[in-house]
Parts: C-alpha cells; sequence; structure tokens
C-alpha cells in the first residue's frame, strides 16, 4: 500500500469539498446555452448540484455532466419499465442483461438489470409487491458475461435461496428461487452478490425493491388514508458516478468507497415530487454502493421539517417517533411519515442529506493512510457533506381533506427481548497493515468459503461487534436472519443526541433490523435467535454493506447446523 502524508489526506478532502461549493456556486454559468439553472425558492445555498464541476478529469468520458436542478418528475410506478409494479404471488423470469434507459438529460445509459416479461409488458428491476405467507418464484436467466445472483435482502431464508455468492450462477446459466414469505410486513430488496463483483453490478444497476403486506400493515394504511403510488411512496436513493456520455463509471482494478456524482431516486436525476397538503408516508431504500446519509427534509429558507419514523429494515416500529433526521447507511430502509399539512401552497422541501462527521481515520495498524478515494470520482460531493436527493412542491388542496390522526400504537412488535443470560460472540472490526479490512482475523479472500463458526439451530446469542477507534462506520449485514439492537456504548455526538432509549438506543434502534451501523470506536450489541424451520447445515455471509469493503473480503461465512 502506498503510503500518504494525513496532512494531505485532510488537503485532498478540502478539496472535494470546495469543488462542490464552486459548483453549486458557479452551477448556472456551467450550463450550456438554452439550459441555464432557474433561481428557486430555497434560500439557502443548494445543497451540492447533481453533477459539481469536475476537479480533474484524465478523459472525456471521465467529466461529470451538469444539469439544472429539480426539472424532471420523479418516476412513480408506472404499468411497465423501471421499478414498476409486479405482483409477486406467480412465477416470473429474471432476466440478467444490459440495455440503454433514460436515466439522466439526453443520450441514454446503459444498466445492467434484471428484465421481466408478463402480460405484454416489459419490466426492468420491478418493485414486487407480495402478501406474508405467499411465495416468491423466481427463475434467474443470467445473460451476462460474468456470474451473478439474486440476493434476497432481509429475508428469513434458507441458503439455497439465499442468492449469495455461496452459490453464483454461471453466465449462460439459470438458477431457481423460490421460498415462502416469513417476514414482517416492509420494504426489502433484491440485488446482486457474486463475490468480488457485488460492487461493479449494484453499481451498474442491478437492485430493485420488494413491498411485502400483512393486515397489520393494511389497517395502517387505511388509517391514515393513504394510497400506493399516490401518497405511499417507495423511494430508491442511490447515488452512481457517470461521466459526461452518461456512462456509470467504476473503477474494477479495486474501487474504494465508490461515491458518485449523481444522485437518483427510482432511477430518476433531479427530480421534483408534486404534493398536496396533507400526509404522506415515504419508504426510503439506501441502495448506494458506500455512500452514507443523514436523512432529513428541509423546507425552504432552511428550517428543517420533523417527521414521524414509523419503521426500519424489518416493518413498523411499536410505535411512531418523532425526529428531525435519520442515518441511513447503504441497505438500510426506513419508513416515514411526512406532514404537508401546515405549509402552504407554493411551499418547496429538499429531501436532503445533512452534513455529518463521516469520521473516515481509515489509518491502518501501522499508521499509514490509504490513497484519497475522492481521487476517482470527478464531481462528486465528499462523503458525509451535504446534499440533495429531490424536491417536493406543495400545491393547492384539490378537495378538502380530513386531518388523520397518527395512533400511538403501530403494530404489535414484540420488546427488545431480554438477553442477559444469552452467550456472548464477539467481533472486532479492523483494517491490518497491508490495508485490508477484517472482522476479527477473517478476511473472505484469506478464509474463502470456509466456516468461521458454527451455532447450533435454535439457539440464542448476543453478538458483540467492536469497531477500531482508527477506522470508519462499517453497515453490518447479516443474511438469513434479522435481529434487535440492545446497546450502543462510545457512540459519536450524532448518534448519542438522538438517545431515547436505555443502552444508548436511538429510534431506529428500536426497529427489527438485517443491517447495522458501528462507528469508530463505537460497540453495539445486538440479539439473535436461531430458530428455523429449515434442517441440514445452511450456510449464510455476515459482512459489510459498504459494497466495496465486501469485495474487498471483509465478509465471513457462518453454519446454522442441528
Amino acid at each position: 500500500m502506498p503510503k500518504i502524508d494525513p496532512h494531505r489526506r485532510r488537503l485532498l478532502g478540502w478539496l472535494s469539498l470546495g469543488t462542490g461549493v464552486a459548483g453549486a456556486i458557479g452551477f448556472a454559468r456551467a450550463l450550456p446555452a438554452g439550459m441555464r439553472a432557474t433561481v428557486h425558492a430555497i434560500d439557502e445555498p443548494d445543497a451540492g448540484p447533481m453533477c459539481a464541476q469536475p476537479r480533474a478529469t484524465r478523459t472525456s468520458a471521465a467529466q461529470a455532466p451538469t444539469y439544472e436542478r429539480f426539472t424532471r418528475p420523479l418516476q412513480l410506478p408506472r404499468e411497465d419499465g423501471l421499478l414498476a409494479d409486479l405482483d409477486a404471488s406467480v412465477p416470473y423470469r429474471f432476466v440478467a442483461q444490459s440495455r440503454d434507459f433514460a436515466v439522466l438529460p439526453g443520450a441514454p445509459t446503459s444498466l445492467w438489470h434484471y428484465a421481466v416479461q408478463a402480460d405484454g409488458r416489459v419490466f426492468a428491476n420491478p418493485t414486487l409487491r407480495v402478501k406474508r405467507g405467499e411465495s416468491i418464484d423466481v427463475e434467474l436467466d443470467n445473460r451476462l458475461a460474468e456470474a451473478t445472483t439474486i440476493h434476497w435482502h432481509g429475508f428469513v431464508i434458507d441458503e439455497a435461496n439465499d442468492g449469495g455468492g455461496l452459490h453464483p450462477v454461471k453466465a449462460g446459466a439459470r438458477a431457481r428461487y423460490r421460498f415462502d414469505v416469513r417476514n414482517r410486513a416492509g420494504m426489502y430488496w433484491y440485488h446482486a452478490h457474486p463475490h468480488m463483483r457485488t460492487g461493479v453490478q449494484v453499481q451498474r444497476g442491478m437492485a430493485g425493491l420488494v413491498v411485502v403486506e400483512d393486515d397489520e400493515e393494511r389497517e395502517l394504511q387505511k388509517q391514515l388514508d393513504l394510497v400506493h403510488g399516490k401518497t405511499d411512496l417507495a423511494l430508491m436513493l442511490a447515488d452512481k458516478q457517470v461521466g459526461a456520455d452518461h456512462s456509470i463509471l467504476y473503477r474494477e482494478d479495486g474501487a474504494d468507497d465508490w461515491v458518485g456524482n449523481a444522485m437518483l431516486v427510482n432511477w430518476t436525476a433531479e427530480p421534483y415530487l408534486d404534493v398536496t397538503p396533507r400526509l404522506y408516508r415515504l419508504r426510503l431504500a439506501n441502495v448506494s454502493n458506500a455512500r452514507l446519509l443523514r436523512i432529513a427534509f428541509v423546507q425552504q429558507g432552511g428550517g428543517a421539517l420533523p417527521f414521524h419514523l414509523i419503521g426500519t429494515d424489518g416493518g413498523l416500529l411499536a410505535e411512531p417517533w418523532r425526529v428531525e433526521d435519520v442515518f441511513l447507511a447503504p441497505a438500510q430502509r426506513i419508513d416515514v411519515l411526512v406532514d404537508f399539512g401546515k405549509l402552504a401552497a407554493g411551499a418547496r422541501v429538499r429531501l436532503r442529506s445533512l452534513a455529518y462527521d463521516a469520521m473516515e481515520n481509515d489509518e491502518n495498524e501501522s499508521g499509514e493512510l490509504a490513497p484519497d478515494p475522492m481521487g476517482d470520482h470527478p464531481g462528486a460531493i465528499a462523503m458525509g457533506h451535504a446534499l440533495d436527493f429531490m424536491e417536493m412542491r406543495v400545491g393547492e388542496a384539490k378537495e378538502k381533506s380530513v386531518r388523520r390522526m397518527l395512533p400511538r400504537k403501530l403494530s404489535s412488535l414484540a420488546p427488545t427481548p431480554d438477553a442477559k443470560a444469552w452467550p456472548v460472540r464477539k467481533f472486532r472490526l479492523n483494517m491490518d497493515a497491508q490495508g485490508d479490512w477484517f472482522i476479527n482475523d477473517w478476511n473472505f479472500h484469506k478464509t474463502g468459503h470456509r466456516n468461521a463458526f458454527e451455532i447450533k439451530r435454535g439457539s440464542r446469542e448476543t453478538w458483540e461487534i467492536q469497531n477500531a477507534i482508527n477506522s470508519m462506520p462499517h453497515a453490518m449485514h447479516l443474511h438469513g436472519f434479522q435481529f434487535r439492537v440492545l446497546s450502543r456504548s462510545i457512540s459519536p455526538p450524532d448518534l448519542r443526541a438522538k438517545q431515547v432509549a436505555p443502552g444508548g438506543l436511538s429510534p431506529q434502534d428500536l426497529g427489527v433490523l438485517d443491517t447495522v451501523v458501528v462507528w469508530p470506536g463505537e460497540t453495539v450489541r445486538i440479539a439473535l435467535d436461531f430458530a428455523q424451520p429449515f434442517r441440514g447445515t445452511q450456510r449464510y455471509m455476515f459482512h459489510c454493506h459498504n459494497l466495496e469493503h465486501e469485495d474487498k473480503g471483509m465478509m465471513v461465512t457462518f453454519a446454522v447446523v442441528d
């Protein structure tokens, strides 16, 4: 690993920040004739344009294009095309392939995706809708030039159907995933998960959403008068690194913390959403490779619009929590209620990731620092700096709306278990002198498919995950199981300020999760129940969902046995 002076590292970070600021200030001047940016009602400066001006370029393809802000309507559920709704109660064939789509204004973008034909329509990365207790039955036909999979992220599932890298589907081959949906209602997702190639395949487009419904979910929709596709919206947030020709760029010879210069919501760049003065439910999924977000809603003039957190990765919370912002790491989902009812017609609100201390103190054990990752991302805003995804525009009420009261109880979610007597399994996250990430002493490139440990089926454990102080935030994801957070200790100030329950827990920690962020120096304890209806040895993975960390080996295999 090449050595780099820490002061130069910090300087590079400030240079990338300066690029974003300069891009925002000089945004209108940078546009071609006839495409000048209009002045919006938001009083404070934009939190970064979709593509800030590039600092430096090596080829024309690496240059970041610039566009007028918030001029394209948000892509909502349609009859076909990208993210269109698809009833998952019948079998489908997903074809992994590449095709051009109109993602950015102008030239098309080639996306790797899962294509589906049904009822004479063509879907791409469809949003699957399924009821708890039904089955998902999908055949994968891999027409890419390399192996791929479909990982069913967040689902309680057996090894054969999990879709992790243990069972790659070779180019030209097929595989079938068929499993019963045992999960609570909530928003889950699916994505490619081949070993060492997850980052590039997800960056190039291979991901979609799954919305699970049950009786509690339908009752809440009825109480709050929510209509899917209109006032109840699934939003897939992602950043992509794009060039001037609109191609998605990725450094395949060893990408690190891949962040993008294009902020997309449901594959829409610079989107706006017209809303009426009433309550909206927004289900947000962070499907970025590496970018951790701090989700907030910012009114014109810069004031925060408080909202209610009502759900996490694994469905509804027991009760709603009024918050002003929530951290959302790669792979995590949150379910929120935003009330536009008290805003005047003409008001505008930004869906923003607020600035935060990224804590990327990624010194390895020898005290060296990795090369600055922003060098491969022309025009991208650095991790931890503020950026905007979307603008919501409040219109006139079309009809007199009934003011809906938010119920005090959202679901019958069980309390966090008392795990004092459960055995504790400890994990340490760290980087070694060569710059490799480890979970304890395990790195997948070194240990391969060998099981790091075995767990007796039906047992219950507390996992204690400790992150090294000279590290960075890691979004730790567990395949096949969900869990509850028991405690956080030595958390950073931004997180400590959100504590609402003993043990340093924030509202987000009170839900069912499949991915949890562990900050540098922090220790997080989670409760896991390994009861499952499957028999025989079932292998799963535990890894960081920063996809570049995963691809570089920050992942272990473990087995649940009879």
